[in-house]
Protein backbone atom coordinates (compact mmCIF):
# COMPACT_ATOMS: atom_id res chain seq x y z
CA UNK A 1 0.00 0.00 0.00
CA UNK A 2 2.74 2.41 0.47
CA UNK A 3 4.23 1.68 -2.76
CA UNK A 4 0.89 2.50 -4.45
CA UNK A 5 0.95 5.72 -2.46
CA UNK A 6 4.33 6.55 -3.26
CA UNK A 7 4.03 5.92 -6.94
CA UNK A 8 1.03 8.16 -7.29
CA UNK A 9 2.80 10.81 -5.28
CA UNK A 10 5.69 10.82 -7.82
CA UNK A 11 3.07 11.01 -10.50
CA UNK A 12 1.37 14.18 -9.21
CA UNK A 13 4.68 15.84 -8.73
CA UNK A 14 5.81 14.77 -12.03
CA UNK A 15 2.76 15.47 -14.01
CA UNK A 16 0.37 17.50 -11.76
CA UNK A 17 1.41 20.82 -12.53
CA UNK A 18 1.22 22.69 -15.58
CA UNK A 19 4.55 23.92 -17.04
CA UNK A 20 4.37 27.08 -18.69
CA UNK A 21 6.50 25.87 -22.08
CA UNK A 22 3.24 23.22 -21.90
CA UNK A 23 0.67 26.19 -22.27
CA UNK A 24 -2.31 27.15 -24.48
CA UNK A 25 -0.35 28.96 -27.42
CA UNK A 26 -2.39 31.38 -29.64
CA UNK A 27 -1.10 33.94 -32.25
CA UNK A 28 -3.22 36.46 -34.72
CA UNK A 29 -1.86 37.85 -37.73
CA UNK A 30 -2.30 41.19 -38.90
CA UNK A 31 -1.20 41.94 -42.34
CA UNK A 32 -1.29 45.94 -43.49
CA UNK A 33 -2.44 46.81 -46.73
CA UNK A 34 1.53 46.90 -47.95
CA UNK A 35 1.85 43.37 -46.78
CA UNK A 36 3.53 43.78 -43.50
CA UNK A 37 2.73 41.19 -40.76
CA UNK A 38 2.83 41.14 -37.46
CA UNK A 39 1.44 38.80 -34.64
CA UNK A 40 -0.21 39.15 -31.54
CA UNK A 41 0.89 36.21 -29.62
CA UNK A 42 0.27 34.85 -25.95
CA UNK A 43 0.78 31.58 -23.67
CA UNK A 44 -1.65 30.89 -21.04
CA UNK A 45 -0.72 27.99 -18.52
CA UNK A 46 -1.94 26.89 -15.05
CA UNK A 47 -4.74 24.87 -14.50
CA UNK A 48 -7.60 27.39 -16.00
CA UNK A 49 -5.18 28.73 -18.55
CA UNK A 50 -5.20 31.68 -15.68
CA UNK A 51 -1.63 32.87 -16.08
CA UNK A 52 -0.81 34.37 -19.46
CA UNK A 53 2.08 36.30 -20.97
CA UNK A 54 1.85 38.23 -24.48
CA UNK A 55 3.67 39.88 -27.07
CA UNK A 56 3.08 41.80 -30.46
CA UNK A 57 6.11 40.67 -32.60
CA UNK A 58 7.37 39.81 -35.98
CA UNK A 59 7.87 36.65 -35.02
CA UNK A 60 5.16 34.39 -35.49
CA UNK A 61 5.98 31.88 -33.02
CA UNK A 62 7.20 34.07 -30.29
CA UNK A 63 6.53 33.09 -26.82
CA UNK A 64 5.16 29.40 -28.30
CA UNK A 65 8.52 27.21 -26.52
CA UNK A 66 8.56 30.36 -24.11
CA UNK A 67 12.74 31.03 -25.15
CA UNK A 68 12.31 34.22 -25.42
CA UNK A 69 10.05 36.44 -23.01
CA UNK A 70 12.18 39.48 -22.55
CA UNK A 71 9.49 42.18 -23.32
CA UNK A 72 6.50 40.38 -22.85
CA UNK A 73 3.37 41.92 -20.65
CA UNK A 74 2.78 39.23 -17.72
CA UNK A 75 -1.46 39.10 -16.74
CA UNK A 76 -4.56 38.00 -18.04
CA UNK A 77 -6.31 40.86 -20.47
CA UNK A 78 -3.08 43.06 -20.76
CA UNK A 79 -5.08 45.29 -23.16
CA UNK A 80 -7.54 45.32 -25.80
CA UNK A 81 -6.20 45.83 -29.64
CA UNK A 82 -8.10 47.06 -32.73
CA UNK A 83 -6.18 47.16 -36.19
CA UNK A 84 -7.82 49.49 -38.66
CA UNK A 85 -6.76 51.06 -42.09
CA UNK A 86 -3.01 49.90 -41.19
CA UNK A 87 -3.33 51.78 -37.49
CA UNK A 88 -2.91 49.43 -34.29
CA UNK A 89 -4.39 50.78 -31.55
CA UNK A 90 -3.81 49.43 -28.04
CA UNK A 91 -6.00 50.27 -25.69
CA UNK A 92 -5.13 50.34 -21.78
CA UNK A 93 -7.14 50.78 -18.47
CA UNK A 94 -5.20 53.38 -16.01
CA UNK A 95 -2.02 53.52 -17.63
CA UNK A 96 -0.11 51.89 -20.64
CA UNK A 97 2.18 49.16 -19.84
CA UNK A 98 3.44 47.85 -22.61
CA UNK A 99 4.84 48.74 -25.71
CA UNK A 100 5.80 47.47 -29.31
CA UNK A 101 9.33 46.77 -29.34
CA UNK A 102 9.43 45.18 -33.00
CA UNK A 103 10.01 48.27 -35.62
CA UNK A 104 6.74 48.54 -37.56
CA UNK A 105 7.60 50.05 -41.29
CA UNK A 106 3.95 50.47 -42.51
CA UNK A 107 1.90 50.51 -39.56
CA UNK A 108 1.09 52.89 -37.04
CA UNK A 109 0.58 52.35 -33.45
CA UNK A 110 -1.09 54.18 -30.96
CA UNK A 111 -1.41 53.70 -27.25
CA UNK A 112 -4.72 54.70 -25.63
CA UNK A 113 -5.51 54.99 -21.91
CA UNK A 114 -8.80 55.04 -21.13
CA UNK A 115 -11.57 54.87 -17.94
CA UNK A 116 -12.95 51.90 -16.68
CA UNK A 117 -16.15 52.51 -17.79
CA UNK A 118 -14.58 52.99 -21.30
CA UNK A 119 -12.52 49.69 -20.99
CA UNK A 120 -16.07 47.94 -20.26
CA UNK A 121 -17.63 49.27 -23.32
CA UNK A 122 -14.47 47.79 -24.84
CA UNK A 123 -14.75 44.69 -23.84
CA UNK A 124 -17.77 44.16 -24.54
CA UNK A 125 -17.02 45.00 -28.20
CA UNK A 126 -14.47 42.06 -28.13
CA UNK A 127 -17.43 39.73 -27.89
CA UNK A 128 -19.56 41.41 -30.48
CA UNK A 129 -17.62 42.89 -32.81
CA UNK A 130 -15.06 41.86 -35.47
CA UNK A 131 -13.00 45.04 -35.21
CA UNK A 132 -11.69 45.04 -30.97
CA UNK A 133 -9.89 41.41 -29.72
CA UNK A 134 -8.78 41.09 -26.64
CA UNK A 135 -6.13 38.31 -25.95
CA UNK A 136 -6.10 35.99 -26.50
CA UNK A 137 -8.84 36.45 -29.46
CA UNK A 138 -12.65 36.03 -28.74
CA UNK A 139 -14.30 33.34 -30.93
CA UNK A 140 -17.57 35.68 -32.27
Amino acid sequence: MLKILFIAWLLIINFGCTDIAQGTFHSNKLVSSKGEKVFVNSINWGVSDDHQLSIISKDRLRLKDRKDTIGAVYGLDPFIYQFKHDTLTLFFYDHVSYKIADDLNTITVLYKVVSSSELLVFKEKTYRSTEYFSIPKKAN
